[in-house]
């Protein structure tokens, strides 16, 4: 089991500094795409003035140069400072948003994770019952709401005609259900049709008769053996889940006007904010490779097959 965990991480670090070099450049050559630039729309700003701004960040040299020296910087550890705010670091900016993004996508994969388990197996439970068909036709309208419809409707409806939630910040945990519903509804009712249709397919399985047969309790079936192999669809979509839930971030974080990474990098692209950009998508690249390497060891300890392969 040791050298299986040391096979892993060895093996997610290479392919994570592959990453996020590809990330970095894509990103950054993207960004000189855009028309315009950081001071561009400084009209009032005195044209000798912006020709030493424009020394200064180095933007007189090629787009090939520019990258270069930011991927050594990126390599010596240094992200660089934000051209909106050169009084800052970008990981500082990062620093200050990363609370409020991070217990918003945390909070809504822990709703997601035990939503989805305990509808899952209610529905299982209640197999061939109305109380499933109830069940499917929820989450089939669940999965039809997107955040950019869900959350102002939630707003209109508890925010201003109920007047029962808080509808901006995360300053109490009151304020945590509007954002939470809107970004992990969605979420929740996929994850929950995925385990319930895996639990399904292993209660008819052969394995489980022979147990049944045996006279093995449910109990034991259903927590040593059906659960164990129905997980394996269900961390597979875990680390899509992440990425939907930090890119969908962004949305309910305006919505909300929470001051989160996601505001902050809508922000940063309007500005032409070439470092803070590229960091920030650096950062999101590392939770997301991080988290779905998590995903990728918990399959792995889950399926035996994988450990075989791994």
């Amino acid at each position: 089991m040791i050298q299986i965990f040391f096979k892993f991480i060895l093996k997610k670090v290479f392919e994570l500094g592959g990453s996020l070099l590809l990330l970095a450049s894509f990103c950054f050559l993207l960004l000189k795409l855009l028309p315009g630039g950081p001071f561009d729309e400084e009209v009032s700003l005195n044209p000798l003035v912006k020709e030493n701004m424009i020394q200064h960040w180095g933007l007189q040299e090629s787009t090939i140069s520019q990258l270069g020296h930011y991927l050594i910087s990126l390599l010596k550890g240094d992200w660089g400072l934000s051209m909106a705010s050169p009084d800052q670091t970008v990981l500082a900016i990062i620093y200050r948003g990363l609370s409020h993004t991070l217990s918003l996508s945390l909070v809504t994969l822990l709703f997601a994770v035990l939503g989805a388990f305990g509808i899952a197996f209610l529905a299982v439970f209640y197999r061939d019952k109305w109380v499933e068909v109830f069940i499917d036709q929820v989450l089939i309208c669940l999965l039809s709401l997107p955040s950019l419809f869900l959350g102002p409707v939630l707003i209109y409806i508890f925010g201003f005609y109920f007047n029962l939630l808080p509808v901006a910040f995360l300053n109490s945990p009151s304020h945590y259900i509007l954002p939470v519903a809107s970004l992990g509804l969605r979420p929740l009712s996929l994850l929950a049709r995925i385990l319930k249709s895996s639990l399904l397919e292993n209660l008819n399985a052969d394995y489980v008769r022979t147990a049944q047969a045996k006279g093995v309790g449910n109990f034991k079936i259903l927590s040593r053996h059906v659960l164990r192999n129905s997980m394996i669809p269900f961390l597979s979509y875990s680390g899509m889940l992440i990425a939907f839930l930090l890119s969908g971030s962004f949305l309910v974080e305006m919505l909300f006007a929470i001051p989160g990474l996601g505001s902050q990098f809508i922000t940063s692209i309007s500005d032409r904010d070439y470092t803070m950009v590229v960091g920030l998508a650096l950062f999101y690249g590392i939770l997301l490779i991080v988290m779905n390497a998590l995903m990728d060891f918990g399959i792995t300890m889950v399926d035996p097959r994988m450990r075989e392969k791994a």
